[in-house]
Order: structure tokens, then sequence, then C-alpha cells
């Protein structure tokens, strides 16, 4: 099969989204574009991006992704325009070589003015500046780690009210499952223009697969019906889903394809899990466990981190189904797999998980020995790992054990303590989920 056939189901879908910017583009009202994307489809937008970064891209404007973490609302506009002036002076050499007058700096903020307008009068001077490389400067706003919904769009929309220059665009990613702006879409109707992708990235995998061939041979039928089985989930055809999951699982198994039929097994209980049905995720995870421990005795190499993967999530549709002792019993027992496969992140979550069952299940002294644990754990790490991890939220459970009797004399030391490993903004609720 041609490598056109196989690239034409995604080459079609960047084509919608080239279509969906260039009608955004041409309006001359519009500031914002509100993009609404299913999770699936963010990687395809992301591809977009890189796409219309290179040369051989189509559109005539620069699109630059700005990552800067909404920690402090109030500075935010001021620390977008840092990100742009960082990525500005990683380019600056390029730009001079081509060429181009890379001479450009942010404009000081003048005295009184707000991060909204110095953000916004940094956009402007920067179009200006490049003048006639680019239609557009396009600054496609992702903040990087979690970000509290009200204060972002509280934010949005102050940048919205306030955005007049037509040549400066701004792009806010939304998800179709828990959108955050529809109410700035709402209310600056006539600014912000909302549009659902619709790309269908199971229909295109599915195509993908087709074009791919040898459907007739082992291999590419495994893909085939795993591709179907991703489809039928995100559409909740749960009886298409199971039939499809288990003559996945049945080729795999007759293959002695260890790592195909775990994944089978997890694939179909992350859809029952996802549809609320707890307990029969339950029962298909300790399908795909035993699978892994099959592969496991066979010596297959990612079966213990196969195992590490699928006992997690176990342990969460344990909690799903307020089965809080044990999940607090697999919780622990899987902390060792991580602790052999050296992965302090996961090892951290095995007690922090550990801990929020057994503190459900009010047994307090047990979440308090588990919390402990990790933190043992989070002295091992270094300064990235643990500020990626979940640190913070095991300090803040820790922390509600302190109101009980028992452990009422140790929240100054717990607090400190965090705040030794994390820094003062160390609650994942002071920086919307991110530790700072």
């Amino acid at each position: 099969m041609a490598d056109n056939d196989i690239r034409a189901p995604i080459q079609r879908r960047l084509e919608r989204l080239r279509a969906q910017w260039r009608e955004f583009a041409e309006d001359p009202e519009a500031r914002l574009l509100h993009w609404v994307l299913a999770h699936d489809e963010w990687n395809l937008l992301e591809t977009f991006f890189q796409v219309e970064d290179h040369e051989s891209g189509v559109t005539p404007d620069l699109f630059l992704r700005l990552t800067a973490p909404f920690d402090e609302p109030e500075r935010h506009g001021l620390d977008v325009v840092e990100s742009l002036s960082e990525q500005y002076a990683s380019i600056r050499g390029e730009l001079a070589a081509a060429g181009a007058d890379a001479s450009w700096t942010a404009p000081a903020p003048t005295r009184g003015q707000d991060d909204v307008d110095a953000f916004l009068d940094a956009a402007a001077s920067f179009h200006a500046h490049h003048q006639p490389l680019f239609r557009h400067l396009v600054l496609v706003l992702l903040p990087e780690g979690g970000m509290p919904a009200q204060a972002w769009e509280q934010w949005v929309e102050r940048v919205v009210r306030r955005a007049h220059e037509p040549n400066v665009r701004l792009v806010c990613i939304d998800s179709r499952e828990a959108p955050i702006l529809t109410e700035v879409a709402r209310t600056q109707a006539h600014r912000v223009r909302t549009c659902v992708a619709d790309l269908d990235m199971g229909a295109a995998l599915e195509e993908v697969s087709t074009a791919a061939g040898r459907l007739d041979t082992p291999y590419g039928r495994y893909r085939h019906l795993y591709v179907q089985l991703g489809r039928a989930l995100a559409a909740k055809e749960l009886g298409r889903a199971e039939r499809l999951a288990g003559e996945a699982a049945a080729l795999a198994h007759q293959q002695k394809w260890g790592h195909l039929l775990v994944a089978s097994w997890f694939a179909l209980g992350a859809g029952y899990l996802a549809m609320g049905k707890p307990v029969e995720a339950i029962r298909t995870y300790w399908q795909a466990e035993e699978a892994a421990l099959e592969a496991q005795a066979r010596g297959e190499s990612s079966a213990l981190a196969l195992r590490l993967k699928v006992r997690l999530a176990l342990g969460a549709a344990l909690v799903s189904a307020a089965v809080y002792e044990r999940g607090a019993t697999v919780y622990e027992e899987t902390a060792p797999l991580a602790e052999q496969l050296q992965d302090t992140r996961m090892l951290l979550e095995c007690w922090r998980m550990a801990a929020y069952c057994h503190e459900l299940a009010r047994a307090t002294d047990a979440s308090w020995r588990c919390s402990i644990e990790g933190l043992k754990v989070a002295q091992r790490m270094d300064d990235e790992t643990r500020r990626s991890s979940t640190l913070g939220y095991l300090g803040e459970g820790l922390l509600r054990l302190t109101r009980t009797w028992t452990y009422r004399d140790h929240g100054e030391a717990i607090a400190r303590r965090m705040e030794k490993l994390l820094g003062p903004r160390w609650r994942p609720s002071d920086s919307g989920g991110k530790p700072s």
C-alpha cells in the first residue's frame, strides 16, 4: 500500500484544521479562536502547529505557543511576555541569519499598567516590528500544569475585552469533554469564535489501519481490532467494545503476545471506568493482571511495567467503587513493583493513594503510616521529579490527618517539611494543581 494512502486520512484532517483556522483568520472582527477538541484530537492540533511552523507551512501567519504556567492570575500577562521574550531570544540568531531584523525587545510596562495591557502591547509591538514577514501574530495560550477554571476564564475574558489589534490573534484550546471557556465565548461572541474540531480520530485511525493492509495476518488483524476497540469505546458502544476486546485478547493469547493481551483487557477496563462501571472495570483489570503475570513468567521484558500500570488502574477502579480497604491493599502491594522498576513517581503515588484509601476507610493510623512512607520517597527524588509528582496532594492529605486528635500536634511540622520540599506555594490549590 502506498505511503500516500496511509497518510491520507491524517492529511485530510490537517486540512480540516487549516480550513477552520482560515475561516477564523479571515474574520476581521474575531480576536480569539476558542478551539474545542476531544482528548484524542490534541496531538493532531499540535502537528498542525508544527507543520505551520515549518517552511512548508501554507498559512501566512506566525504561530507561537506560550506555555507560561498560570500560577498568579494577576500577573499572568507579564509571565506570558517573558515566555515570548525567551522564545524570541532562542531563535534570534536564526532570524538574523535569514536576514530579518531580530532586534525586537518587549516594551517595558508603563506605570500602573496591568498585566493584560502589558501583554497586548508587547504582542502588538512584536507584530509591528516584524512586518511584512507575516500576516497575523498568533499567540496560542497553553499554560503548563493545572489551572483553576474560574480564574482562567476571568483572565481570558479580560484579554478578549481589550484585544483591539486586528493582526494579533489568540488561540485557547478547550476540552470537549470538560470545557472551561463556554461562558466567555457566549458573552464575548462578537470577538470570540468557537470551533469544534470534530476530527473523529477513531475513524481516522481505522482508515489508516485499513490502508496499511495485511489484515489477513495475525499482526494486521490485531492492529485493526485494537483500533476498532478504541473507536467503539469512544462512541460508548459497550457491547461492540466487549466483543472486539474478546476477539483481540483471543488472538493475542493464541500468538503468545503477552503485552498485547494486557493491552486488550486494559483498554476495555479503562472504557468501563470512563462509563461509570467500576465493578466491570475491576473484573477486567484482574484479567489484565493475570495476562501480565503470565507474560512475566515467560520472561517478557515489559511485563513488570505492565503489572505496575494495571495495578494502579485497578486501585483507581476500587476507589471509584468505594471499596477503600481493598484499594489500600492493592496500592500497598503495588509499591514494591514501583520500587523494583526504580520509578519514584509511581512509588510515591502508590503510597499516596494507599494513604487516601485508608483515610476514606477511617483508618487514620494506616493513612499516616503510608503518607510518611510517601514522604520518604519524596526525599529521594531530585527537584524536577519531586515538582512533577503528586507530592503536593500527599501533603494536603497529611494536613487533613492533623485535624484528628491523634495527629493534631503535627500540622506545623508537616507544613514546614512540605515547604522545604516544594517551596512556599506547595499546595496544589495555590497554583491550580501545580506546585511552584
